[in-house]
């Protein structure tokens, strides 16, 4: 199935329900090969009739549940960077009703249909889910039940499939093996690189690394953009969090915050400020257009209509940059972006800054 899968979507192989998918898959194969060659559970056999089958059952649960949890793990984090340890529970509580009701249910209603007689099986169906969806909440509602981890790269995934795809196709002791790519898996993905600056695509916020190693907000970044960069960054802080702007010093017309190595970084929608900000600041962040001298390494309009959404880790003596626009643009069958329009006017920068009336004056 992954192979006609692959043939008519080869796309599908970087997606989350592919890998996640087919991991599963895979793990429970090596498994059961696994499974099959222990001996017979003596104990089992003893116990009478109704026992067996009933344990037998919540055994086959808990373990293909854990098989399958430890095996779509890495690709959970990697793409939505979050872990759920109570799966387990969950999966152990909803699947007797999943198997022994609503898949019976589904199947004798679609048998049913053409005789009218499937409404039973549809309420029964629908009872039996709605007792599902209740445990999921519940499960979901339990405290700690979702463990957001940062984001780590792609060597790192790859090394995880390695392991699984040998554990898998081998079945001498050479499976073992697979222990190798494992262990270098996790190494990567324990220490992962994280930016310390991340800048919103049309310069609506950004989100700096403070002096205490956290992230701090300024602006107003979506908060779909915000949510994922926080997860990314393994924060578990919610978008509308107020602690997210602790270690901003902000006025009215804009926000600066320290790095932890002393630098600073100034985000700004005003020209007035932005003179000032240029001067004092190592790093500016601003929506305007801006022609002028800048002493600061400057972020404007121009540069984010060229690069899009941009990350910035803070190396010894300079900044690194990752660019949305820097991998897309390397693809063969994505266009060219139109080079940005320039700005409106330009903006003479003064010596110091001046006063408000002169200030504005200048525009």
């Amino acid at each position: 199935s992954a192979i006609i899968v692959l043939l008519r979507e080869p796309e599908a192989l970087l997606g989350p329900s592919f890998q996640m998918s087919f991991g599963a898959v895979a793990a429970l194969i090596a498994f059961a090969e696994r499974w099959q060659e222990r001996a017979p559970d003596a104990a089992a056999a003893a116990w009478p009739w109704p026992m067996r089958p009933l344990w037998l059952s919540a055994v086959g649960i808990l373990t293909t549940t854990m098989v399958a949890t430890a095996a779509t793990a890495p690709y959970g984090v990697y793409h939505f960077q979050t872990f759920n340890p109570f799966g387990l529970l969950g999966n152990a509580l909803a699947l007797p009703f999943v198997s022994l009701i609503v898949m019976p249910a589904a199947v004798f209603g679609v048998l049913a249909y053409p005789f009218g007689l499937d409404w039973p099986a549809w309420a029964l169906m629908g009872w039996a889910s709605g007792l599902v969806l209740k445990l999921a909440h519940w499960v979901a509602g339990i405290d700690r039940s979702t463990v957001v981890l940062p984001a780590f790269g792609s060597l790192a995934l790859i090394l995880f499939s390695l392991s699984l795809l040998w554990l898998t196709l081998w079945t001498t002791a050479l499976r073992f093996l697979a222990a190798l790519p494992l262990v270098g898996g996790l190494a990567l993905a324990s220490a992962p690189s994280r930016p310390d600056i991340l800048i919103e695509r049309d310069g609506s916020g950004v989100l700096v690394r403070g002096l205490e190693g956290k992230m701090v907000l300024a602006g107003k970044p979506s908060r779909f953009v915000l949510t994922q960069w926080l997860h990314a960054d393994g924060d578990s802080r919610l978008p509308d969090d107020a602690a997210l702007r602790n270690g901003a010093a902000c006025d009215a017309r804009g926000c600066v915050i320290r790095l932890p190595d002393g630098r600073s970084v100034a985000y700004t929608r005003d020209r007035i400020a932005l003179v000032e900000d240029c001067q004092r600041a190592d790093l500016v962040v601003t929506s305007l257009y801006w022609s002028a001298p800048c002493a600061a390494r400057l972020i404007d309009r121009s540069a984010l209509i060229r690069d899009g959404a941009t990350a910035y880790h803070a190396a010894r003596g300079g900044w690194r940059a990752y660019t949305a626009d820097e991998v897309t643009r390397l693809r063969p069958w994505t266009r060219a972006r139109p080079e940005p329009k320039p700005a409106p006017e330009p903006t003479p920068a003064p010596a110091t800054a001046e006063p408000a009336q002169d200030a504005e004056a200048l525009q």
